[in-house]
């Protein structure tokens, strides 16, 4: 009998086409039947019937949309209104197997429904019939037609009411037991690294602590935690969380203003009271340290009012060669952390005897390091001084009448020249970026009858922009003994 198996092939077909509203379903609340014993009212508000064979794949057609849209909006507006949803089959196989295949057909129905957003809680199933006028015919066929969708909508009455969610009655949680944060101590500190300690209650194992940015965890044992941590300059909030055995999250926070000592400046060179005799060479080198718990960023030399930037090594010590300017020179070094802390050192005072001899002196600086700037003078006839030519013993070329005494090679200078003797010259000078990357400004210093404090003129001229692969640039022209200064960078 062939044709017992063409209802069950249909049937599958039937399955295939609600298969992707089945598997979503699956992930639901199911749609329950209508309570047995129940008769269907006949104020039916809205009805619709499809033939399963009209049911596409995962969409509905233009149709079926039109007519979902107008139940769902109904069912907006009426709260009592309820979604019946029934299956009709033919009357071949059993009726157990029939029953489960029409049930499985009707909640894949309703998952499609409900994604057209219909609520779940507004559907129920009608048991399936099946359409025994097959029976009646007297040839079997058009097994399509006996196998079809249908959707009710109804007023719902007593029997038909959503009924309310039970309402738990919670036992009332042991109340919230305290956390504490113990070291370090809330307010300020000169120290940025501390050992954080705490305690917790006994069901907390572990505990998340945030200091800034910073996240890190800690094992609890016997309620007692202990990590180290380094704070930043300024403000240092600390939250430290832990969870109970309830799920319930426990805080403790602190604030920690941590503002770094300031560095302390020691000067070892010049001895206090120091007199030097400049006849033979102006040069003196200070020397001293830095001690500082933060990281240096910038150590300054103040000479006389005139400050620059030098040099200093990894352990804060330092040693920086000047020139002598007047009778009586006052030293004092100034340091910036990078905490923006800034601390300096006594003033120191160091004499000098035999200036007076020496009419001109020119020192020059400039404000980045790895940078190798060089001093260039020249008078009148045509000689000149440099790195190269420094002094008449060692060139032909160079200034009679002069000497370079510092060619620094290192960085922020200084290179050092001075005239020695008081006759009718002119000297031009220039600055020259020999060797670095970056560009940089330069200063010239020119001190003008240093050992005569009637005749004696400090002035600075700067900055002057210089940079890699650009000519020298020409400063200043002095002329002695009139000691008048042309200024020739503009």
């Amino acid at each position: 009998m062939p044709f017992r198996f063409t209802p069950l092939i249909r049937r599958v077909a039937a399955l295939i086409v609600l298969l992707p509203a089945l598997a979503s379903a699956a992930g639901r609340t199911l749609v329950y039947p209508l309570p047995a014993g129940v008769e269907l009212p006949s104020d039916i508000l809205f009805k619709a019937d499809y033939p399963l064979s009209e049911m596409r794949p995962g969409q509905w057609t233009d149709a079926q949309k039109k007519e979902i849209a107008y139940f769902r909006e109904r069912m907006k507006k009426d709260p009592r209104i309820f979604m019946l949803l029934k299956v009709t089959s033919d009357p071949i196989g059993k009726e157990v197997e029939t029953a489960t295949w029409t049930e499985r057909i009707a909640q894949g129905l309703a998952g499609r429904l409900q994604d057209a957003g219909i609520p779940q809680d507004r559907m129920l199933i009608v048991p399936a019939k099946r359409d025994l006028s097959l029976f009646d015919e007297p040839r079997w066929g058009a097994f399509e037609k006996r196998q079809r969708v249908y959707i009710l909508g109804l007023l719902g009455g007593d029997w038909l009411k959503r009924k309310a969610a039970p309402v738990a009655i919670a036992k009332p949680l042991p109340p919230e037991a305290p956390m504490a944060i113990l070291e370090p101590a809330e307010g300020k500190t000169d120290r940025a690294n501390h050992l954080l300690k705490g305690k917790t209650p006994d069901d907390v194992k572990t505990v998340a602590i945030i200091i800034g940015r910073e996240a890190r965890t800690a094992d609890v044992i016997d309620g007692l935690f202990e990590v180290p941590v380094s704070l930043k300059p300024g403000d240092n909030k600390i939250t430290v969380t832990g969870l109970d055995a309830f799920g319930r999250a426990l805080r403790a926070t602190r604030s920690v203003l941590y503002v770094p000592p300031k560095p302390s400046i020691e000067i070892t060179e010049p001895a206090p009271g120091a007199t030097v005799d400049t006849t033979l060479s102006p040069i003196i080198t200070v020397k001293g340290r830095v001690m500082s718990k933060t990281q240096l960023k910038t150590l300054f030399l103040n000479q006389n009012g005139l400050f620059h930037p030098i040099r200093f090594k990894s352990d804060g010590s330092f040693s920086q060669q000047t020139v002598l300017i007047t009778d009586e020179d006052l030293f004092q070094l100034e340091a910036l952390d990078t905490g923006d802390q800034t601390g300096a050192s006594e003033v120191r005072a160091t004499r000098s005897r035999g200036t007076a001899e020496r009419p001109l002196m020119a020192i020059l600086h400039w404000d980045e390091d790895d940078v190798d700037l060089d001093l260039h003078v020249r008078d009148s006839h045509g000689h000149e001084t440099s790195f190269d030519a420094p002094e008449t013993m060692e060139s032909a070329t160079a200034i009679p009448s002069g000497k370079l005494w510092v060619d620094n090679k290192n960085g922020f200078g200084p290179e050092i020249f001075t005239a020695e003797e008081t006759e009718q010259e002119s000297y031009t000078f220039a600055a020259d970026y020999y060797r670095g990357k970056k560009p940089c400004r330069a200063f010239l210093t020119v001190v003008l009858y240093a050992g005569s404090p009637s005749r004696r003129l400090v002035r600075v001229f700067g900055p002057i922009q210089l940079a890699p692969g650009k000519p020298p640039r020409e400063i200043v022209e002095v002329a002695i003994p009139q000691g008048t200064l042309r200024e020739r960078t503009k």
